[in-house]
């Protein structure tokens, strides 16, 4: 195996190399750009090239030749290579310490040996050279004994020299990630079902347009694709305007990413996919299997929520919470997020109440544009502290795909509403998440339209996720709408997924809240979600509906008997 690298005997990516083929055959380049011609003209079968250091970051040289060396497709990327990086520096055998003047070295290795460099030789002349082992081979030539290299300890040994002291690297982590490639022809079909690990790089330009970049790198989010890095570089073709090199996870053939290439091939000026290749394993964390999306998935003979596929029921596990266990889940909070005081004002009393899990609308779909919509990421925040102070999970809704990322990181489980029951493109990015899903029915949906609604969250390979009857709108008008506990009993007959009820949105009064909870129990739901305020006439959204502290506290009793936790200490 004949593999190209840029630099001399000796040097890293050499040591790097051999780190994939044991046994190869080195053919030395000066450049970065001579290694990609070595390859390309059958000199070698193969190169390697670093691309970015644990400290210093980029190679700059490296991720500028990318673009020209793999722009016409005739070149692939093939594997990554970690290489741990110890530095040595070397001089003539007899010359001492004390007398170097000069140190000569590759100028990253020069920026990785500062502190050293610094106490040891403060006087000496740092001297830039073509490559580390290089450096060493100039010193050789010279034989001036006021003259070092800063190389690996192999170099010494290729060219004669003697070390003066090793590991003298400012960080003992420091460690370069290396590329290797070869021609297109010569590179297999991909695909992380096969169990490997994989990466795909490639080249974006975007238009200079707001927001172009955040569309382009959705495709990935959206999809439950990892981006793993990103780095951009001034496009000369163009003052001011960059291109961005981007590193996900997986290969291009896996489903989920050929459909985001596909997607930012549309959007983007250019695309140029670099490759997909093995990633390095040693000591990093093995990825998941990533189902395909939900529209490329073979229907199942049997519905992914079909009681038939677990006869004994699935129990979702919201950190510590079980719902569909032995014990019914008692969700409660204020309809809207008003202030930092009042949600930890709420959570301390649904907590002390007996109270398992906090509710609150950090994003708010109301029916006119007026009205209040939620603080957004400050209430996400609020809900978060809450968590802290009291240990109740917190459950808030989530409005659309491009809110999951954030909402999911705040939250413990995240709520689809009835308005957005079958909003698919919500559905998919949620499941994607990973987080457990709330799947409230909308007010208008029968139960095979709520039941399907679920299987797009399932079939993107999220088992975890809870039904939630909150009311269907029929004639009566008497009550904001009406509770549908025959949709309990069927649904427990018709999905292994656990129900429980909102009575709050279903009744619109607060009177009626916990004869229909005790209902709702009584009807097989595993759980109840309460809205709670602390002065529910002045609230700023569905105050009607809400219990006040003491109404709440006496619905808990009966749902939780003897379960009163006593004052909460907020941290």
């Amino acid at each position: 195996m004949r593999v190209a690298i840029q630099g001399s005997h000796g040097s890293f990516s050499e040591a790097a190399a051999r780190r994939r083929w044991p046994d190869l055959q080195v053919h030395p380049c000066r450049e970065v750009k001579d290694v990609v011609a070595a390859v390309r003209e059958g000199q070698a079968d193969a190169g390697c090239l670093p691309i970015e250091n644990s400290l210093i970051g980029s190679v700059t040289t490296t991720y500028d030749l990318l673009q020209e060396a793999f722009g016409d497709g005739a070149l692939r990327l093939t594997h990554e290579i970690l290489h741990p990086v110890h530095h040595t520096i070397m001089a003539l055998p007899g010359a001492p310490l004390s007398g170097i003047r000069r140190v000569l070295s590759h100028p990253v290795a020069l920026g990785q040996c500062r502190l050293w460099l610094s106490q040891h030789l403060p006087g000496a002349e740092l001297v830039s050279a073509w490559d580390t082992a290089g450096s060493a081979e100039i010193v050789a030539r010279e034989k001036n004994p006021a003259l070092a290299a800063i190389a690996a300890r192999p170099a010494a040994d290729a060219h004669g020299l003697v070390s003066l002291a090793d590991r003298i690297e400012d960080d003992p982590t420091n460690q370069t990630r290396f590329l290797t490639f070869t021609q297109a022809q010569s590179v297999p079909q991909l695909s992380s079902a096969e169990g490997g690990r994989y990466k795909t790089s490639l080249i974006v330009l975007v238009d200079h347009k707001p927001g172009m970049l955040a569309l382009t790198l959705q495709a990935f989010g959206v999809r439950g694709v990892n981006l793993m890095a990103l780095q951009s570089r001034p496009e000369r073709s163009a003052p001011w305007t960059y291109r961005f090199y981007v590193d996900v996870e997986g290969a291009a053939t896996d489903p989920r990413v050929a459909e985001a290439l596909e997607e930012i091939e549309a959007l983007a000026v250019k695309l140029i996919v670099l490759g997909s290749y093995e990633a390095w394993t040693e000591g990093s964390r093995p990825s998941l299997p990533v189902p395909p999306p939900a529209h490329r998935v073979e229907k199942p003979a049997i519905p992914l929520v079909d009681r038939r596929r677990h006869p004994e029921g699935t129990v979702v596990r919201v950190r510590h919470l079980s719902f569909g266990g032995e014990s019914p889940v008692l969700i409660a909070g204020p309809c809207s997020v008003e202030s930092e005081a009042m949600i930890l004002e709420t959570a301390a009393a649904v907590a002390q109440a007996g109270g398992d899990m906090l509710r609150g609308g950090a994003y708010k779909p109301r029916t006119s544009p007026y009205d209040f919509q939620g603080l957004g990421v400050k209430g996400l925040r609020y809900l978060a502290d809450a968590r802290e102070r009291t240990g109740l999970p917190v459950v808030t809704e989530v409005l659309s795909w491009e809110e999951v990322p954030v909402v999911a990181h705040f939250a413990d489980m995240l709520q689809i509403g009835a308005r957005n029951m079958q909003n698919f493109s919500l559905l998919r990015a949620a499941s994607r998440s990973g987080k457990p899903i709330l799947l409230k029915r909308g007010a208008g949906a029968t139960i095979e339209e709520w039941l399907m609604a679920a299987e797009y969250v399932l079939a993107e390979g999220n088992p975890s996720v809870v039904l939630c009857e909150r009311g269907i709108r029929t004639f009566e008008r008497a009550t904001r709408h009406t509770l549908d506990l025959n949709a309990v009993a069927l649904v427990r007959e018709r999905t292994h997924l656990p129900v429980i009820v909102d009575p709050s949105h279903a009744a619109g009064i607060s009177s009626l809240v916990t004869p229909l909870s005790l209902g709702a129990l009584a009807a097989g739901a595993c759980g109840l979600i309460i809205e709670v305020h602390p002065d529910p006439p002045r609230a700023m959204s569905d105050g009607a509906q809400s219990l006040d502290f003491a109404g709440f506290e006496d619905l808990a009793r009966q749902v939780h008997p003897g379960a009163l936790a006593g004052p909460v200490q907020m941290a």
